[in-house]
């Protein structure tokens, strides 16, 4: 039986939140609690907005102290800040806007030790001497409410950019190159409804130890959605596998080096009906209204329809395994704790109308096949379905005792400090 104990929330006095939930926000010693604060929540932040980086000192009346400062953030994904390693208790990174460029920015929160990196990352290794990132200059036109602003590239606006790319970083010599073309996974198994499609890469992610990563190679589509394929591939580019090529997936968390758990839909006949330009033209088209209702629902039916569910894929393999599909049916942001327990993960639901904008923070114990939902927490309603809502993006601490979330249950933007405990 697990259960959460609320022990931190950020205070009234501005607008506080992390980003994404595949980063550190708790220090190793779990006395030290990121957090980016800004005094608006109503606009997608602009090239005009700065955030003040610093973290909640909890063992010291919970003191906040002011790091740094970021033009380079979004509220989905924050500025990519988070604890490193080796310790994840001294150094943090982030990115940033530095003479109108997207840079990365490393700081000794002891010594103010400052390093800054020529390119923003994307997802870092665990060993903090390597990063994976995309292009920040070409996403902002791709997909707004996950991209920063304040560089206008307009030759980067346009369905397909030559040269378009994954970056391998190399944070010791400050060096990066090209390791996953964009032109190449067009390339790869290429579908009808790819024509005149908008093409990115993005939700790069390593595991654990950093041997392989896994992206998204997303287009938009004839029906108004996005077709999403999930690849993972070697640090270097290599070895380039095709884990799912339903249309349909989100997002996702690596359970260990050799299997993701992702949340997306199977193959089948439905799904299958999205790649062809045709078929979207002359038969899907007129039945959007229909489909967009049936696919957005989080209910049985919908869920029979696109094969929606929590998925285990094995690397380099065709194995999956849908788990989870009796106890939720509901995309969220799931992730493991870095302490070895590979049973049980975190993640959350997006607010449901139906219940006054209720989302909620679940833990799925999969060795027992039960979920236990750990609080209900409220959002704001007009926000729900736009690029300025809050996600809770549950974050586990390093050692699985806590989870930190971001949080509009208090009618501003806010993050939470719980302890978990199992029974």
């Amino acid at each position: 039986m697990y259960t959460s104990e609320l022990v931190f929330k950020t205070p009234d006095d501005g607008h506080y939140f992390f980003g994404y939930y595949d980063k550190l926000q708790l220090n190793k010693d779990n006395d030290k609690l990121l957090v980016l604060k800004v005094d608006f929540m109503d606009h997608v932040p602009n090239k005009d907005d700065v955030a003040v980086i610093g973290y909640f000192d909890l063992t010291n009346q919970n003191t906040f102290i002011q790091v740094s400062t970021t033009k380079a953030f979004n509220w989905q994904q924050g500025c990519m800040l988070q604890w490193i390693g080796g310790d994840f208790n001294s150094k943090i990174i982030y990115n940033d806007l530095v003479d109108n460029s997207f840079v990365s920015v490393m700081i000794d929160v002891k010594s103010g030790e400052k390093t800054v990196f020529d390119k923003a990352i994307y997802s870092l290794h665990s060993n903090a001497k390597h990063a994976v990132t995309i292009d920040f200059e070409r996403h902002h036109w791709c997909r707004r409410g996950y991209s920063y602003d304040g560089i206008f590239d307009n030759k980067k606006n346009r369905p397909v950019v030559k040269g378009d790319a994954i970056y391998l970083l190399d944070l010791e010599n400050n060096t990066s190159k090209k390791i996953i073309l964009l032109d190449d996974m067009i390339n790869n198994k290429p579908l009808s409804n790819m024509k005149n499609a908008i093409h990115y890469l993005e939700h790069l992610m390593f595991n654990p130890s950093g041997t392989r990563f896994c992206f998204l190679h997303r287009w938009k589509i004839e029906d108004g959605g996005i077709y999403a394929r999930l690849y993972t591939a070697n640090i270097n580019g290599s070895e380039i596998c095709l884990l799912n090529d339903s249309g349909r997936m989100s997002h996702f968390a690596w359970q260990d080096d050799t299997h993701l758990l992702a949340y997306g839909g199977i193959e089948n006949r439905i799904n299958s009906l999205r790649k062809y330009k045709k078929v979207l033209r002359y038969f899907i088209k007129p039945l959007l209204p229909l489909y967009h209702m049936l696919v957005n629902d989080n209910s049985r039916l919908s869920k029979a329809i696109t094969g929606d569910s929590y998925i285990i894929f094995t690397d380099d393999t065709k194995e999956i395994k849908r788990v989870a599909s009796e106890i939720s049916n509901e995309d969220g942001h799931p992730s493991f704790s870095k302490d070895g327990n590979k049973n049980t993960f975190i993640t959350d639901t997006y607010p449901d109308p139906g219940e006054g904008s209720i989302a909620d923070l679940i833990l799925f114990d999969l060795e027992n096949d039960k979920s236990f939902i750990l609080d209900r927490l409220s959002s704001i309603s007009e926000y729900d379905n736009s690029p300025i809502r809050c996600d809770l993006h549950p974050r586990w601490s390093y050692d699985g005792n806590y989870v930190s979330i971001d949080t509009m249950n208090d009618g501003k933007r806010g993050c939470y400090l719980y302890r978990i405990k199992n029974a």
